[in-house]
């Protein structure tokens, strides 16, 4: 994950050098699931400015014969408070907070599809995609933005195991995952009238 990782933020770093694109950690160290979105949520954004949060994942099943990735997007029917400024008015607050929410699990959606379609592009002829789904995992329901969780493959299934040491495999895994989030931002900005520099 942290070699896919690195990657995927070079290559993003290299096409958005005006955008802010951090790493969770950029070495090989651990950070509870907490840390992780806590550093997101302290993310400060400008006017106009928008977040995403992805979490790249190896999965795990105690089937071995489970393969494929898949990408995980927050469960639409999970409220949580996702307004940072608090500054309006309390009647009016969990009606903004209501709308923010219903926009943040559509660009989430969006987000998994983009990026199952880069992944299957890249590497659904090496391994099937399971899907694009949606549960209340603990870095999607704790980020405070549009948030997906990307399973590359399964550590426990001996063939995907292999690829997942292979550098050209994790190599693709990164490369869909960019193409898929280029493809959001695009989509993004366009439905947004978007036209210079961020």
């Amino acid at each position: 994950t942290l070699s896919v990782g690195k990657e995927l933020y070079s290559m993003l770093s290299r096409i958005y050098p005006d955008k802010q694109i951090m790493l969770t950690r950029d070495d090989d160290y651990f950070l509870s699931l907490s840390q992780r979105t806590e550093k997101a949520n302290t993310v400060k954004l400008e006017e106009n400015e928008a977040i995403l949060f992805v979490s790249v994942h190896a999965n795990s099943a105690f089937d071995t014969s489970a393969n494929g990735y898949e990408v995980w997007y927050l469960s639409p029917g999970y409220r949580r408070n996702v307004l940072i400024d608090t500054s309006a008015d309390k009647e009016l607050q969990p009606i903004l907070n209501s709308m923010m929410e219903e926009e943040f699990t559509t660009e989430s959606i969006l987000i998994a599809k983009y990026i199952d379609d880069g992944l299957s592009k890249q590497i659904g002829s090496l391994t099937p995609s399971r899907g694009i789904k949606e549960e209340e995992w603990f870095v999607c329901k704790n980020a405070k933005m549009p948030s997906v969780l990307v399973e590359m493959g399964f550590v426990s299934n001996t063939k995907e195991a292999e690829l997942l040491l292979d550098e050209n495999y994790l190599h693709k895994v990164a490369l869909g995952i960019y193409n898929g989030l280029t493809a959001f931002v695009t989509h993004f900005e366009t439905s947004r009238g978007f036209t210079g520099t961020p």
